[in-house]
C-alpha cells in the first residue's frame, strides 16, 4: 500500500537518526485522495477524557443535553487541559469497524492493508527489526476547540511499538493549530509539524508528543488516521 517509489533505504537511515520520521507522498496519490474522501463522510463521535476515563459520546446525544451539562463537560476538559492532561477530538475506530467497512471502498481497503504482512514488512524495513504483528487504527477529525495534551503512547500492557499518523489534510495553515509536536526527554519542544496531506508520521512510542489546540478560526477539519503498530 505504501508508495512503491519511496526510497526505503533512505527512509530507514532518516528514521534511525531520531527514531521518528515524516514521509511525504506516503501513498499513491489517487489512493490518498480516495481515503480523504471517505474520511470526510464518516460519522464521528467525540472522544474525550472524563473523570471516569475515556468517553465516546455521540454528537446527537450531546445536542440533547441541557446547557448546564454541556458547560460542565467543557469546564472539566478545559481544567484538565490547563493542567496538561486529557484530550478532545472526533474519532472513529477503524480497526473495530473493519467488518462494517466495505473492502470496495478506499477506507475499507486501507483498514485491511494496514496490518497486512506486506505493510508490516515495509514498516520493519523503515524502523528496523521488530516483533510487530498487528495494528490498531482510528480516524480522527480535529475541529476548532480540539486538542491532545502531551503524553506517551506506551501504557502498560498495550504492547505498542510504533505510533503513526497518516495525514489526509490538504491546505492547512499552521496558524490554525493542530500541530503535531515532539518533545525531548526533559520535555522541551524539539519539533512541530503542521498537518499534511498524504504524509506518514512514524515514531517509536518513547517520544513525548501532543497535538496543539485547534483555533476557533480554523477553516477546515484536521483529518488523519492514527494508531499503533503493535505486538499481539
Amino acid at each position: 500500500m505504501l508508495n512503491p517509489s519511496l526510497d526505503f533505504a533512505a527512509l530507514r537511515e532518516a528514521f534511525n537518526s531520531h527514531r521518528r520520521i515524516r514521509i511525504a507522498n506516503a501513498l499513491p496519490p489517487e489512493i490518498a485522495e480516495s481515503v480523504r474522501q471517505d474520511l470526510a463522510k464518516l460519522r464521528y463521535s467525540l472522544f474525550c477524557a472524563t473523570s471516569k476515563g475515556v468517553a465516546v459520546l455521540e454528537h446527537d446525544e450531546i445536542a440533547r443535553w441541557p446547557q448546564s451539562r454541556k458547560d460542565e463537560l467543557r469546564d472539566f476538559l478545559m481544567k484538565g487541559a490547563a493542567d496538561g492532561e486529557g484530550f478532545a477530538y472526533n474519532g472513529f475506530r477503524v480497526t473495530d469497524a473493519i467488518e462494517r467497512l466495505s473492502p470496495t471502498t478506499a477506507l475499507g481497503r486501507f483498514a485491511r492493508d494496514i496490518e497486512s504482512p506486506a505493510m508490516l514488512e515495509m514498516i520493519r524495513t523503515i524502523t528496523g527489526p521488530s516483533d510487530i504483528d498487528s495494528a490498531f487504527a482510528q480516524a480522527t477529525q480535529f475541529m476548532p476547540g480540539h486538542y491532545l495534551t502531551r503524553h506517551l503512547d506506551d501504557p502498560s500492557g498495550e504492547r505498542r511499538r510504533f505510533a503513526f499518523v497518516w495525514g489526509f489534510t490538504p491546505a492547512w495553515r499552521p496558524d490554525w493549530g493542530g500541530l503535531l509536536q515532539f518533545f525531548s526527554p526533559d520535555l522541551e519542544l524539539s519539533q512541530s509539524l503542521s498537518p499534511g496531506f498524504n504524509t506518514l508520521d512514524l515514531f517509536d512510542v518513547s517520544h513525548w508528543h501532543s497535538v496543539t489546540y485547534v483555533a476557533p478560526f480554523a477553516q477546515a477539519p484536521r483529518l488523519a488516521i492514527s494508531g499503533w503498530f503493535t505486538k499481539r
